[in-house]
This record gives C-alpha cells, sequence and structure tokens, in this order.
C-alpha cells in the first residue's frame, strides 16, 4: 500500500469513510500509525508537521488536510511547534475533533503555564495519555468521530 502524504487531496477518498489525519514527527513512524488507523475502515493521511516542509496552518492560518479530517490525531505536542499546531486546530471555527497524544503539561492543564494562552480547549480537544495502545487510539477516534457535529459544551 502506497502512503499518502499530507499534501494529497481529500478529493480522492471515499465519502462514507471517516477522514483521519495523523499528525507525527517522522522519528515515531507515522506510516506505522496510519496503517493500525486504516486498518479499521478509515481513510488517513499523515503530517510531519511543521519541523519539515512548514506548516500551511502556522505560515497562512489554513490547511486544506486539517479542514477536509473528520479527526486529527495530534502527535506533535511534546515540543513547540507542535503545540501550536494543536491550538490552531483546536480553535478553528468549526474544526475537527482532535486527539492530543501526550500528557504536556499545558494540554492537561486548563490554563496554560502561561496565564492561558497556550492552554488548549479541553472542550475540543480529546487527550490520549502515553503510552498509546491501538484499541485506545481506535476507541477514541470512533468517539470523537461520533461528536464531531454536536454543539461544543
Amino acid at each position: 500500500m502506497r502512503r499518502r502524504s499530507a499534501r494529497q487531496p481529500w478529493s480522492d477518498c471515499e465519502d462514507q469513510r471517516v477522514r483521519v489525519l495523523v499528525e507525527c514527527e517522522p522519528e515515531f513512524a507515522p506510516s506505522i500509525i496510519a496503517s493500525v488507523i486504516e486498518r479499521h475502515g478509515f481513510e488517513v493521511r499523515t503530517c510531519e508537521g511543521p519541523h519539515g516542509a512548514g506548516c500551511d496552518l502556522l505560515d497562512n492560518g489554513a490547511c486544506v488536510m486539517v479542514d477536509g479530517a473528520d479527526v486529527v490525531v495530534n502527535m506533535l505536542c511534546n515540543r513547540e511547534p507542535g503545540l501550536r499546531v494543536l491550538n490552531e486546530v483546536a480553535g478553528l471555527r468549526r474544526p475537527p475533533a482532535v486527539i492530543a497524544e501526550m500528557t504536556h503539561p499545558q494540554v492537561l492543564s486548563a490554563t496554560g503555564t502561561d496565564g492561558g494562552t497556550t492552554a488548549v480547549d479541553l472542550g475540543r480537544v480529546t487527550v490520549i495519555e502515553m503510552p498509546v495502545k491501538s484499541g485506545a487510539l481506535i476507541d477514541a477516534i470512533n468517539a470523537v468521530a461520533g461528536r464531531r457535529d454536536q454543539p461544543l459544551s
């Protein structure tokens, strides 16, 4: 199976499948994570985040991969600027559901260490603590995809 990159548009995928964007640094094997998710019937794209070729979301305020995703699995948050990517995705007016895989204190804190400017809105993010098991990841994707169109609390 050929791995789809983050630059490949969602337009070529099956409409009925949930679209999952996995944001993951290359050293953490995003293709393996994507394969696990794909085996459960999801359409998956991967993105290495702003560590490689830049980040359309941070650089331009919009990203076609994020916009087209039903669920974003953000695994970038243990380092800057990955936390900023998570904040941007969670802050979108009509965001895709987001799962953040980490135990970064700014994600788990309601106010953040800088008085609130980098804390993530936990009403828009589901946090899975490390180490992530595949079953927990799939369960979380199903749960957040199911409530994507519900109003935020």
